[in-house]
């Protein structure tokens, strides 16, 4: 199944000491990497947060937040550092009696001073937490990858669709390809004859160039390649998994040959033909860019 590297995925796991809260975003890039937001109290779950996720996507630019609504015995307290305090109010004094500075310290005065406070936090069981922030990950995950999937699917309806108006510009400028070659033929015998007089020309020698020539024109063996990469890109898309980066090269590929068959074909129908096909392949190329 195709897989879109765009998605959302939300989840919630409740236990004890509250409420665990994932996000997962996720948009398309040309590698897998990772934006992972915790609360500080669970930076050590970072690690094992990033190893689950690459463990279910490949690629894309994947944005993780997980928040925590503690309750009970949970939640982080705030208390006052007494010490800290009364050496304070040591230094307020000495400066008042040495340097003759008037006034007191207020409750003002100390609620700027960062280090009279002091965070508390109840001893926590990371592998308890780790087990909470797994399964609300995974249900997450879950939910993303499903967004992912159901977006690839949408895409691969709508490359389907510009494969066979690609496959079929092709079939039409293959049906000009006799009358073609006959043309061509025929107006460089007229060129050679109108220049050397008809008495001139040796025919075997005229044959044998139109020959070589009929075979520079031939883009037969390019129409062939063509079908084939087209074969190949709609096995891609029927095998989907992390098949972005082969539907790039087959592009690539798509585009030499319509290229080549433009370059030779030197007829304006079957030219109009082969620019539908490469305005085709630029909107799979922008649909591809978010193909994992």
């Amino acid at each position: 199944m195709l897989t879109s590297m765009t998605g959302f995925g939300r989840a919630e796991a409740n236990f004890e000491k509250g409420t665990f809260t994932v996000e997962i975003r996720s948009v398309n890039h040309r590698y897998a990497d990772f934006s992972i937001r915790v609360p500080r109290v669970l930076s050590g779950l970072q690690d094992r947060i990033k190893e689950l996720i690459k463990t279910r996507i490949s690629r894309g630019y994947i944005t993780y937040q997980l928040s925590w609504e503690q309750t009970g015995e949970g939640v982080e307290t705030l208390s006052v550092n007494a010490e800290i305090i009364k050496r304070y109010q040591e230094l307020f004094s000495r400066m008042k009696s040495d340097f003759g500075i008037q006034g007191e310290p207020t409750v003002d005065t100390f609620s700027r001073l960062s280090d009279i406070f002091t965070r508390e936090s109840p001893d926590e069981d990371e592998d308890r937490l780790w087990s909470v922030a797994e399964q609300a990950t995974n249900e997450a995950l879950d939910r993303l990858l499903a967004m992912r999937r159901r977006e690839g699917q949408a895409l691969a309806v709508d490359i389907v669709e510009r494969l066979d108006s690609m496959a079929d510009h092709m079939k039409q400028a293959g049906l000009h390809e006799p009358d073609r070659l006959q043309k061509l033929e025929s107006r460089l015998r007229e060129k050679v004859i109108a220049a050397m007089g008809e008495d001139a020309v040796d025919e075997n020698r005229l044959l044998a160039e139109i020959t070589i020539y009929a075979d520079k024109w031939d883009f037969s063996e390019e129409e062939v390649r063509f079908r084939s990469h087209l074969g190949a890109f709609r096995a891609g898309l029927e095998k989907g998994g992390a098949i972005g980066r082969k539907l790039h090269f087959l592009l690539q590929e798509l585009n030499r040959e319509v290229n080549t068959v433009a370059s030779k074909a030197n007829d304006a129908e079957i030219a109009q033909h082969m620019v539908a096909c490469k305005e085709e392949i630029e909107k799979i190329r922008e649909q591809v860019e978010n193909i994992e």
